[in-house]
């Protein structure tokens, strides 16, 4: 792939409007900082600008890593594909264009014939798929751990219980754990919960998939490496956007067997991108740095929170076997002419709610010094 290929499409993707307040430059500063100087408690990965995903692409063009892949096979895909497999432990995965597709393709081959699947009531197989895996494959999701972060042992073996004594043979076809949990603030759960209910599940010939989207960042607040996780399952899906920048892409791994030929019904399903080279390339560039650049971005926020927290109008809170959400509260300021004041600074945050801000923990916390940061935070807080 030469640059000359895709100067034009750079040239687009720069001129694409980036979310209003996160990317611009902003005039009422003395010194505005330039996207790729920003910082947000909003992503997981960089939240890259355009501009800056084109440079990026461009780069990595005239460094000829780039190479084409034909509807999502080969090329850098296939590059992408096999270093995810050995990061997640596994012999084989597959780039998907969706974590959704990621995790209903998965489970759908897992379970075959026995159309039952085990997940959590919090999971987004269960709550945000508009309830695909059972219109489009005939799958009958059993939701555990209701508002919880995680169901336990026992609950699945009252449901195999249960299953047995109807008059209609049926049996659990596969256990699919998402963690870190989204609707429960990226709470983790447990490793020993998940070792726990994996070795039941291979004990009575019943599959298990592991909707990892976020399992790099869970990795380092609990020193597992993501590879440990990924042997406990027979598949497990990780996002290339959340963590690994791209704009888009998934990646679903498990054994050859699973894996051969799973690109036809990628396909089947609409999956089968004509060049998905624009998603991989970026991600691959990021897939060995990013547990370091985040362990870095941790230790920041540490600092930056002890440092706020001397501050009496400012409390912070951890949230419970948390990954990387902190809590801020505010006393006597305006919540919003603090968020106002920091967005001033290039520093986004979400809004507040009825327990303060949520502040989500990534990467661009590394492009300010923390002593600089914790300026520009108390500067918005005098402004509120």
């Amino acid at each position: 792939m030469q640059r000359r290929d895709f100067v034009k499409l750079g040239s687009m993707l720069a001129a694409v409007a980036a979310p209003d307040g996160v990317f611009a430059e902003n005039s009422r500063l003395k010194d505005p900082r330039k996207a790729s100087q920003a910082v947000d408690f909003l992503h997981d990965g960089l939240n890259l600008s355009p501009k800056d995903y084109a440079g990026l692409l461009m780069k990595l063009a005239d460094e000829g890593k780039i190479k084409p892949d034909f509807y999502s096979n080969g090329g850098v895909v296939e590059e992408l594909e096999n270093k995810f497999a050995q990061l997640l432990g596994k012999e084989s995965s597959v780039f998907m264009p969706t974590g959704t597709l990621a995790n209903h393709i998965a489970i759908r081959k897992l379970s075959g014939n026995n159309h039952r699947v085990i997940v959590q009531e919090q999971s987004h197989i269960y709550n945000d798929t508009g309830d695909s895996s059972q219109i489009l494959s005939g799958l009958n999701l059993i939701p555990l751990g209701t508002n919880a972060v995680e169901f336990s042992l026992e609950d699945v073996e009252r449901v195999i219980a249960k299953t047995k004594l109807g008059r209609v043979e049926a049996q659990i076809g596969a256990i699919a754990i998402e963690t870190p949990v989204r609707r429960q603030q990226d709470r983790m759960v447990h490793y020993e919960s998940l070792k726990k209910i994996t070795d039941y599940a291979k004990t009575n010939g019943i599959k298990t998939h592991l909707d990892g989207a976020r399992l790099f960042k869970q990795a380092v607040h609990t020193d597992v490496e993501p590879k440990k996780y990924g042997e406990l399952f027979d598949t497990v899906f990780t996002s290339m956007w959340k963590c690994f920048n791209a704009s888009s892409g998934a990646v679903l791994a498990g054994d050859k067997a699973f894996t051969e030929k799973l690109f036809h019904e990628r396909r089947m399903f609409g999956g089968g991108l004509p060049a998905a080279w624009v998603f991989a390339a970026v991600a691959l560039h990021y897939a060995d740095g990013f547990i370091d650049d985040y362990k870095m971005a941790w230790s920041n926020s540490e600092k930056l929170f002890k440092e706020l927290a001397k501050n009496e109008r400012i409390q912070f809170g951890i949230i419970e076997n948390g990954s990387h959400f902190v809590n801020l509260q505010l006393n006597q300021a305006n919540p919003d002419k603090f968020r106002e004041g920091l967005a001033k600074r290039s520093i986004e945050i979400a809004k507040s709610g009825d327990h303060g801000f949520m502040l989500k923990v990534n990467p661009s916390i590394n492009r300010v010094p923390v002593q600089e940061l914790t300026r520009l935070f108390l500067e918005a807080l005098k402004e509120a």
